[in-house]
């Protein structure tokens, strides 16, 4: 395999008779593994020199932003819950239709809600486009990926989880997640540190943290995002968050054909 900055964002599955949304939606509701553990991707890995690396992440999850985007557009049908999940979520248990199910079935609600999103955020498609490709894949330490995905002030975005491992590491603390007695060591948040440190120009990551005096800071994605504002409310943070991870995911795929590239010429 060859790499080239198509391949690194183009879906891996690469179905081309579908659009995106339902393409990623079909994804959902299937029985596949992560989409970041597959074949297609794992071959990326090795010409990139990642799979020494036994752990990997979605960068920037769609369904978190996506979630959020449905209850600014109609918060009376898409509430949030106190954890900061949206009654959307796919689900995992059967007890119903997940949201995607639902958005397959002849003449839904949810297909010509999702159509209308899409007109007035047209990011979104592109977000979807872009979700499982190798540049919005990364190595990880073990843990990282579901603690991430888990904790309610982070709400699965990587430059918050970048802020919060550094508080951890401030302040000397455990990491809890939210509404269980589950944490993870503050050694263990250390070494994470570490990862992120020594990592971050060999995965390319330079576009979602920076490193200062040996400090980790995430740049975020809309204005004000914090741990009191992890996702964004109003239409100007929606639009500003779409547009900066859109953004942030092909200027990787540059960075990494263009390390690829001198790698190869290296080795001639």
């Amino acid at each position: 395999m060859e790499i080239s900055k198509e391949l690194l964002i183009r879906d891996i599955k690469d179905l081309k008779e579908l659009n995106s949304i339902d393409k990623l939606f079909l994804f959902f509701i299937s029985a596949q593994g992560d989409a970041e553990y597959c074949e297609e991707a794992k071959q990326c890995y090795k010409e990139l020199k990642w799979n020494q690396s036994p752990f990997y992440d979605v960068i920037n999850s769609f369904w978190i932003t996506f979630s959020y985007a449905m209850h600014l557009k109609y918060p009376k049908t898409y509430s949030i819950a106190e954890v900061g999940n949206v009654k959307i979520y796919k689900n995992h248990y059967k007890k119903y239709d997940s949201f995607p199910e639902k958005y397959f079935k002849e003449n839904s609600d949810e297909r010509k809600q999702v159509i209308a999103l899409c007109k007035e955020y047209t990011d979104m498609k592109e977000l979807a486009d872009l979700c499982h490709t190798v540049a919005n894949f990364m190595p990880c330490p073990q843990g990282f990926n579901s603690a991430k995905g888990l904790l309610s002030d982070v709400r699965d975005y990587f430059p918050l989880m970048i802020d919060k491992i550094q508080k951890c590491v401030d302040e000397g603390l455990n990491l809890k997640y939210s509404n269980t007695s589950e944490e993870v060591d503050n050694e263990t948040i250390k070494k994470w540190h570490s990862f992120f440190i020594e990592n971050q120009e060999k995965y390319c990551l330079s576009m979602y943290y920076k490193i200062e005096d040996k400090k980790i800071v995430g740049n975020p994605f809309f204005k004000g995002q914090n741990f009191s504002h992890p996702y964004p409310t109003n239409n100007d943070e929606l639009k500003m968050c779409l547009e900066t991870i859109k953004k942030n995911i092909n200027n990787r795929a540059d960075l990494l054909f263009d390390k690829y590239s001198k790698g190869l010429k290296s080795n001639k």
